[in-house]
Protein backbone atom coordinates (compact mmCIF):
# COMPACT_ATOMS: atom_id res chain seq x y z
CA UNK A 1 0.00 0.00 0.00
CA UNK A 2 1.61 3.09 -0.99
CA UNK A 3 2.19 5.43 1.60
CA UNK A 4 1.07 9.11 0.65
CA UNK A 5 2.64 10.90 3.81
CA UNK A 6 5.88 9.54 2.89
CA UNK A 7 5.37 10.19 -1.13
CA UNK A 8 4.10 13.83 0.16
CA UNK A 9 7.43 14.68 2.40
CA UNK A 10 9.53 13.33 -0.25
CA UNK A 11 8.53 15.49 -2.65
CA UNK A 12 8.58 18.99 -0.42
CA UNK A 13 12.59 17.77 0.30
CA UNK A 14 12.79 17.35 -3.14
CA UNK A 15 11.42 20.83 -3.76
CA UNK A 16 13.27 22.34 -0.58
CA UNK A 17 16.69 21.13 -1.84
CA UNK A 18 15.88 22.55 -5.39
CA UNK A 19 15.21 26.06 -3.68
CA UNK A 20 18.66 25.48 -1.57
CA UNK A 21 20.51 25.18 -4.86
CA UNK A 22 18.84 27.38 -6.87
CA UNK A 23 18.96 30.28 -3.86
CA UNK A 24 22.34 31.73 -5.58
CA UNK A 25 22.98 35.72 -5.70
CA UNK A 26 21.73 36.85 -8.99
CA UNK A 27 24.71 39.33 -10.78
CA UNK A 28 23.95 41.73 -13.15
CA UNK A 29 26.76 43.39 -15.55
CA UNK A 30 27.10 47.10 -16.17
CA UNK A 31 30.16 47.85 -18.48
CA UNK A 32 31.65 50.84 -17.67
CA UNK A 33 34.70 51.14 -19.39
CA UNK A 34 36.95 49.54 -22.11
CA UNK A 35 40.49 49.76 -20.94
CA UNK A 36 42.52 50.86 -24.09
CA UNK A 37 44.95 47.44 -25.17
CA UNK A 38 48.31 50.23 -24.17
CA UNK A 39 46.97 50.00 -20.57
CA UNK A 40 46.26 46.45 -20.59
CA UNK A 41 50.19 45.17 -20.35
CA UNK A 42 51.39 44.58 -16.99
CA UNK A 43 47.65 45.93 -15.27
CA UNK A 44 48.82 46.39 -11.84
CA UNK A 45 44.26 46.79 -11.47
CA UNK A 46 42.12 49.93 -9.56
CA UNK A 47 41.97 52.08 -6.90
CA UNK A 48 38.69 54.16 -6.21
CA UNK A 49 38.36 57.56 -4.39
CA UNK A 50 35.89 60.12 -4.10
CA UNK A 51 33.61 58.39 -7.08
CA UNK A 52 37.02 58.25 -9.32
CA UNK A 53 37.89 54.60 -10.25
CA UNK A 54 42.34 54.90 -10.65
CA UNK A 55 43.30 51.59 -13.28
CA UNK A 56 47.30 51.79 -13.65
CA UNK A 57 49.99 49.42 -15.05
CA UNK A 58 53.51 48.62 -14.31
CA UNK A 59 54.62 51.16 -16.60
CA UNK A 60 53.14 53.97 -14.20
CA UNK A 61 50.44 54.77 -17.01
CA UNK A 62 47.03 55.24 -15.80
CA UNK A 63 43.50 56.19 -16.50
CA UNK A 64 41.07 58.06 -13.95
CA UNK A 65 37.16 57.21 -14.71
CA UNK A 66 34.59 58.93 -13.14
CA UNK A 67 31.72 56.85 -12.42
CA UNK A 68 29.07 60.19 -12.17
CA UNK A 69 29.93 61.38 -15.68
CA UNK A 70 31.59 59.05 -16.92
CA UNK A 71 34.46 60.37 -18.52
CA UNK A 72 37.74 59.30 -18.60
CA UNK A 73 41.10 61.37 -18.34
CA UNK A 74 44.74 59.61 -19.04
CA UNK A 75 47.66 60.36 -17.09
CA UNK A 76 51.07 59.20 -16.00
CA UNK A 77 53.16 58.53 -12.70
CA UNK A 78 56.44 60.15 -12.65
CA UNK A 79 57.88 56.49 -13.10
CA UNK A 80 58.46 54.04 -15.54
CA UNK A 81 57.99 51.13 -13.61
CA UNK A 82 55.64 50.57 -10.66
CA UNK A 83 54.70 47.76 -8.78
CA UNK A 84 51.92 48.91 -6.56
CA UNK A 85 49.78 52.66 -6.28
CA UNK A 86 46.96 53.21 -4.05
CA UNK A 87 45.13 56.97 -4.19
CA UNK A 88 45.55 60.32 -2.02
CA UNK A 89 43.98 63.23 -2.42
CA UNK A 90 43.42 62.49 -5.81
CA UNK A 91 46.76 61.12 -6.58
CA UNK A 92 48.66 58.30 -7.21
CA UNK A 93 51.48 57.04 -4.65
CA UNK A 94 53.12 54.62 -5.78
CA UNK A 95 55.93 52.17 -5.17
CA UNK A 96 58.37 51.00 -7.52
CA UNK A 97 60.67 48.09 -8.36
CA UNK A 98 63.69 49.57 -5.57
CA UNK A 99 61.46 49.80 -3.13
CA UNK A 100 60.87 53.79 -3.09
CA UNK A 101 57.89 55.58 -2.33
CA UNK A 102 56.94 58.47 -5.03
CA UNK A 103 53.71 60.40 -6.32
CA UNK A 104 51.35 61.17 -3.97
CA UNK A 105 54.37 61.43 -1.31
CA UNK A 106 54.25 63.02 1.98
CA UNK A 107 57.77 65.34 2.65
CA UNK A 108 57.81 64.37 6.28
CA UNK A 109 58.12 60.27 5.44
CA UNK A 110 61.95 59.32 5.28
CA UNK A 111 63.44 59.19 2.17
CA UNK A 112 64.53 55.42 2.06
CA UNK A 113 63.70 51.81 0.37
CA UNK A 114 61.05 49.57 1.81
CA UNK A 115 61.19 45.72 1.54
CA UNK A 116 57.69 45.81 0.27
CA UNK A 117 55.50 45.40 -2.65
CA UNK A 118 52.53 46.73 -1.77
CA UNK A 119 51.26 50.09 -0.66
CA UNK A 120 47.43 50.93 0.77
CA UNK A 121 46.12 54.46 2.03
CA UNK A 122 44.35 54.74 4.50
CA UNK A 123 42.83 57.56 7.16
CA UNK A 124 45.75 57.16 9.38
CA UNK A 125 48.65 57.16 6.69
CA UNK A 126 49.80 54.46 4.38
CA UNK A 127 50.66 50.35 5.13
CA UNK A 128 53.53 49.36 2.76
CA UNK A 129 53.92 45.66 3.02
CA UNK A 130 54.56 42.27 1.04
CA UNK A 131 58.32 41.89 2.48
CA UNK A 132 59.03 40.32 5.72
CA UNK A 133 57.46 43.05 7.66
CA UNK A 134 54.88 45.67 7.32
CA UNK A 135 55.88 49.28 7.75
CA UNK A 136 53.30 52.34 8.49
CA UNK A 137 53.61 55.59 7.97
CA UNK A 138 51.09 57.67 9.52
CA UNK A 139 49.93 61.40 8.44
CA UNK A 140 52.64 63.38 10.10
CA UNK A 141 54.90 60.53 10.89
CA UNK A 142 58.64 61.09 10.34
CA UNK A 143 59.58 57.16 10.60
CA UNK A 144 58.43 54.06 9.74
CA UNK A 145 56.54 52.04 12.34
CA UNK A 146 57.92 48.35 11.87
CA UNK A 147 55.20 45.86 12.12
CA UNK A 148 56.51 41.95 12.18
CA UNK A 149 54.64 38.94 11.97
CA UNK A 150 51.45 39.92 10.47
CA UNK A 151 50.34 38.39 6.86
CA UNK A 152 47.62 39.80 4.26
CA UNK A 153 47.37 43.07 5.47
CA UNK A 154 44.82 45.92 4.88
CA UNK A 155 44.57 48.97 6.70
CA UNK A 156 41.41 50.12 7.95
CA UNK A 157 39.74 53.50 9.38
CA UNK A 158 40.63 54.66 12.51
CA UNK A 159 44.44 53.25 12.76
CA UNK A 160 43.35 49.71 12.53
CA UNK A 161 44.92 46.65 10.14
CA UNK A 162 43.38 43.36 8.99
CA UNK A 163 45.74 40.35 8.90
CA UNK A 164 44.11 37.05 7.72
CA UNK A 165 46.45 34.09 8.93
CA UNK A 166 46.93 30.35 9.92
CA UNK A 167 46.70 30.00 13.39
CA UNK A 168 48.51 27.74 15.89
CA UNK A 169 45.35 25.17 15.54
CA UNK A 170 45.66 24.85 11.81
CA UNK A 171 42.55 27.27 11.49
CA UNK A 172 42.76 30.04 9.58
CA UNK A 173 41.25 34.01 11.07
CA UNK A 174 40.83 37.61 10.21
CA UNK A 175 41.94 39.94 13.19
CA UNK A 176 42.19 43.53 13.85
CA UNK A 177 45.62 45.20 14.96
CA UNK A 178 46.42 48.46 15.46
CA UNK A 179 49.07 50.61 13.38
CA UNK A 180 51.93 49.77 15.74
CA UNK A 181 51.18 45.75 15.35
CA UNK A 182 49.27 44.96 18.85
CA UNK A 183 46.04 42.52 18.37
CA UNK A 184 42.69 44.38 19.23
CA UNK A 185 40.33 42.13 18.19
CA UNK A 186 40.13 38.11 17.11
CA UNK A 187 37.45 38.75 14.91
CA UNK A 188 36.80 35.58 12.27
CA UNK A 189 37.91 31.83 12.41
CA UNK A 190 37.21 30.13 9.13
CA UNK A 191 36.49 26.34 9.24
CA UNK A 192 39.08 23.77 9.59
CA UNK A 193 38.55 22.37 5.97
CA UNK A 194 39.04 26.26 4.54
CA UNK A 195 42.70 25.55 3.24
CA UNK A 196 42.92 28.57 0.51
CA UNK A 197 45.44 29.27 -2.14
CA UNK A 198 45.80 32.44 -3.85
CA UNK A 199 45.17 34.62 -1.03
CA UNK A 200 44.46 38.54 -1.63
CA UNK A 201 42.99 40.98 0.92
CA UNK A 202 41.43 43.83 0.03
CA UNK A 203 39.91 46.06 -0.85
CA UNK A 204 38.26 46.99 2.59
CA UNK A 205 33.99 47.25 2.77
CA UNK A 206 32.47 51.12 3.30
CA UNK A 207 32.53 49.96 6.74
CA UNK A 208 35.78 48.34 6.81
CA UNK A 209 34.90 44.71 6.11
CA UNK A 210 37.42 42.68 4.45
CA UNK A 211 37.34 41.04 1.25
CA UNK A 212 39.36 37.93 0.90
CA UNK A 213 39.53 36.65 -2.49
CA UNK A 214 41.69 32.77 -2.85
CA UNK A 215 41.60 29.52 -4.91
CA UNK A 216 39.28 26.97 -3.94
CA UNK A 217 38.75 23.96 -5.41
CA UNK A 218 40.57 25.13 -8.45
CA UNK A 219 37.95 28.04 -8.35
CA UNK A 220 38.20 31.30 -7.44
CA UNK A 221 35.84 32.36 -4.17
CA UNK A 222 35.45 35.99 -2.93
CA UNK A 223 34.07 36.27 0.44
CA UNK A 224 33.34 39.30 2.07
CA UNK A 225 33.64 39.51 7.15
CA UNK A 226 32.49 42.00 8.81
CA UNK A 227 34.39 43.54 11.81
CA UNK A 228 31.58 42.32 14.27
CA UNK A 229 32.92 38.73 13.43
CA UNK A 230 30.22 37.52 10.59
CA UNK A 231 30.66 36.58 6.92
CA UNK A 232 28.22 38.54 4.80
CA UNK A 233 28.50 36.71 1.93
CA UNK A 234 30.36 34.26 -0.35
CA UNK A 235 30.23 34.21 -3.91
CA UNK A 236 32.10 32.61 -6.87
CA UNK A 237 34.90 35.39 -8.46
CA UNK A 238 35.87 35.82 -11.79
CA UNK A 239 38.46 34.87 -13.57
CA UNK A 240 41.50 36.52 -12.12
CA UNK A 241 42.76 39.48 -14.82
CA UNK A 242 45.88 40.78 -12.66
CA UNK A 243 46.39 41.94 -9.32
CA UNK A 244 43.46 43.95 -7.87
CA UNK A 245 41.27 43.92 -10.05
CA UNK A 246 37.89 44.13 -7.76
CA UNK A 247 36.79 47.31 -5.92
CA UNK A 248 33.82 48.38 -4.24
CA UNK A 249 32.04 51.97 -5.84
CA UNK A 250 30.07 54.41 -3.57
CA UNK A 251 27.04 52.37 -3.16
CA UNK A 252 28.93 49.12 -1.94
CA UNK A 253 28.97 47.34 -5.39
CA UNK A 254 31.42 45.48 -6.72
CA UNK A 255 33.75 46.92 -9.49
CA UNK A 256 35.25 44.23 -11.83
CA UNK A 257 38.00 44.01 -14.33
CA UNK A 258 37.51 41.82 -16.52
CA UNK A 259 37.72 39.59 -19.56
CA UNK A 260 35.58 39.93 -23.06
CA UNK A 261 37.11 38.28 -25.61
CA UNK A 262 40.51 39.69 -26.27
CA UNK A 263 39.72 42.83 -24.33
CA UNK A 264 39.63 43.68 -20.94
CA UNK A 265 36.37 45.63 -19.70
CA UNK A 266 35.61 47.89 -16.11
CA UNK A 267 32.18 46.07 -15.20
CA UNK A 268 29.91 46.92 -12.19
CA UNK A 269 28.75 44.00 -10.81
CA UNK A 270 24.59 44.71 -8.96
CA UNK A 271 24.41 41.65 -7.20
CA UNK A 272 21.13 40.86 -5.75
CA UNK A 273 20.87 38.12 -2.48
CA UNK A 274 17.61 35.62 -2.24
CA UNK A 275 16.17 36.50 0.58
CA UNK A 276 16.11 33.78 3.32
Amino acid sequence: MINMRKILSLIVVIVLSAATVSAQPVIEREPLLQIASDMSSDLLGMRVSAGRVFIANAAGNYVRFDLETREAFKGKAKSNKIIDFDVILGQLVFIDAEGRLGGRFNSLWPDRAYDGCRVDAADQGLLVSGGDKAFFLGKTATYAVEIGSLDFVLPVANGFIWSLSSKKGGNWGADLYDCLGNLMKEVYSFSAEFIPTGIEVGPAGSEGELLVSYNENNARKLALIGNNGRMFWKIDGPEKTGPRDIAFDDQGNLLVIERKGSELWLNRWVITFPEG
